[in-house]
């Protein structure tokens, strides 16, 4: 078997029985409430979220009704994670949307873009994670794992930056029969397992096949 073969053989397998399958954002494909969840997520630890993300689905259930926010109201409900700003970047989203896309979420990269504080992993995240486009959303997590696991490296000082690392990346996730699974057991695997500090080697499936491990 192939060190990617192997790789995505457990990596899917552990994924099946320990992935965070109870995260909301998770359980739906609708493309406003994963938009508003990429916005939550974004340079903030996911046990926080989760409550937040369901006040403002109660406050806000559709995106009309966050066009319409209080920056202020916002910026209370979302106080608990901090970076405020993204109120006043959520609510300039949603008037674009609902104005400028008949309040439909786009399924076009360049679109969500123009988008108010949608750089290129969120715009990614929502074309996999809510219309199923076969596209991979990669941050530090997704880096930290595929570089030592495959043993790539980068000279860019900021490796999200790194384009040739990211087509790397992005080049083994080709022929998956879901992207938006293999995604989702990246970040799981990288967020609980390959940890940034103290990674947890005896508990790890792809150990024994993992570069930065063996040597």
């Amino acid at each position: 078997m192939s060190q990617d073969s192997f790789f995505w053989k457990e990596l899917l397998t552990w994924y099946i029985e320990n992935g965070r399958h109870h995260f909301p954002w998770r359980n739906t494909k609708d493309p406003y409430r994963i938009l508003l969840a990429e916005f939550l997520l974004q340079q903030t630890h996911v046990r926080k979220v989760e409550e937040v993300y369901e006040q403002l689905l109660l406050k806000y259930p559709d995106i009309s009704e966050l066009a319409r926010a209080d920056t202020e109201t916002l910026e209370e409900i979302i106080a608990p994670i901090g970076l405020n700003y993204r109120a006043e970047r959520l609510i300039k989203s949603a008037e674009i949307i609902c104005s400028q896309h008949n309040g439909t979420v786009p399924n076009d990269y360049n679109e969500l873009r123009e988008l108010p504080g949608i750089g290129d992993y969120i715009a990614n995240a929502v074309l996999c994670y809510a219309f199923d486009q076969p596209v991979v959303p990669i941050d530090t997590n997704v880096i930290r794992l595929f570089t030592r696991y495959f043993g790539y490296t980068s000279m860019n000082p900021r490796p999200r930056m790194d384009k040739e690392l990211a087509a790397k990346i992005r080049a083994h996730f080709e022929g998956m029969d879901s992207t938006r699974d293999a995604n989702l057991a990246v970040l799981d695997f990288a967020g609980l397992i390959c940890t940034s500090k103290n990674p947890k080697l005896t508990e790890c499936p792809l150990s024994k096949n993992c570069i930065k491990y063996i040597f």
